[in-house]
């Protein structure tokens, strides 16, 4: 014998294959409750009813008999005096309606938004860090000329200025040589206070950006583990952030993945112009950067094929196998550079 489960806005109604209801269990009439047993995979009502009917086979998901109960939920509900009236019934509904609502908008502002505003924030921030430095350069250039070209990296070259400020104090054996015969200007104690202020403000940009980067790599291993071990933190974050949401991302076929953040490229080619791109954000993975020229797009197909089965993972099963995918990445790469 069999028995189908319908769940609705009232309660749970089991029906046996002639569509009579052979048992009903009402909810609470607590809007608030309703909605969160709507989005139970199964309510406890669900248990009430098979140890009840001992004996059926239960089915869940049938739609002809969905349909028939949702067709006359208004009946069943002022049979089983569920409400009063078709007035309460429509007040129910409505109340029942905004709970579920408002659930349903909290699911969807889940982690991964936090991981896309997150990591746009800190490509902001390495915006204007571009823009502050080369500003630092320029600036300080006028004093201290030859420390440009001495000090390549940009976060040292702030921690200098805000540590020393003078080019007389620098403590750096090379840079005091360069000093002692520089062609810059000297500048008056406000200039040098003002110049290290200023250098303190890019210093402590760095440290937020850092700030993030840990907050990121935290979120993305509780939201996307099997993906962020194959792509790497700074990557994962940006094909989420590209793609909108891990959702969208799982529900991507490997080859737009592939080509996500080439989307100029890809409609100047589709519009005649230039030649079809390759990759797009996964170019930077460590996997292309360091392949020949002539592999990268097949190395790219290979990568982007696993990290499409890791979100799918990630967002449906929740089930960690991120060393078994890159094990058998790691066969395809080997393959390919083979062949």
């Amino acid at each position: 014998m069999q028995a189908y489960l319908v769940k609705t806005i009232i309660g749970v109604f089991a029906l046996d294959e002639n569509k009579k209801v052979l048992s009903f269990k009402p909810f609470s009439k607590n809007p608030s409750e309703i909605a969160d047993k709507l989005l139970e995979m199964e309510p406890t009502e669900y248990g009430q009813i098979k140890h009840e009917l001992k004996g059926f086979n239960f089915i869940t998901d049938d739609k002809t008999v969905e349909d028939f109960v949702k067709e006359n939920l208004r009946k069943y509900a002022l049979r089983y005096n569920f409400v009063k009236n078709q007035v309460d019934f429509n007040r129910f509904l409505a109340d029942v309606s905004l709970e579920t609502s408002k659930r349903k908008i909290k699911q969807t502002v889940g982690k991964d938004n936090i991981i896309v505003h997150v990591n746009n924030a800190a490509e902001e921030i390495d915006k204007s860090l571009n823009i502050f430095t080369e500003r630092l350069r320029e600036w300080y250039s006028l004093h201290f000329p030859e420390m440009d070209r001495a000090v390549a990296d940009h976060k040292r070259f702030a921690e200098i200025v805000e540590k020393f400020g003078s080019m007389k104090k620098i403590e750096d054996r090379e840079l005091r040589q360069l000093a002692q015969k520089s062609i810059g200007t000297d500048f008056s104690e406000d200039d040098i206070k003002i110049v290290q202020i200023f250098s303190g403000e890019i210093l402590r940009l760095y440290s937020l950006k850092e700030e993030l980067a840990k907050h990121l790599e935290k979120i993305l291993k509780i939201v996307a583990p099997n993906f962020t071990e194959l792509a790497g933190a700074t990557l994962a974050a940006k094909l989420i952030s590209k793609a909108g949401s891990m959702e969208k991302l799982a529900k991507m076929p490997s080859s737009t993945i592939q080509l996500l953040g080439a989307e100029k490229a890809l409609f100047k080619f589709l519009h005649g112009e230039g030649r079809s791109p390759r990759f797009g954000l996964i170019y930077s993975h460590p996997l292309i950067q360091n392949s020949p020229e002539k592999l990268k797009g097949k190395l790219a197909r290979a990568l982007a094929s696993k990290l499409s089965i890791a979100a799918k993972m990630d967002y449906y099963s929740k089930k960690y196998k991120a060393e078994q995918l890159k094990t058998d990445l790691g066969k395809k790469v080997k393959e390919i550079l083979r062949g």
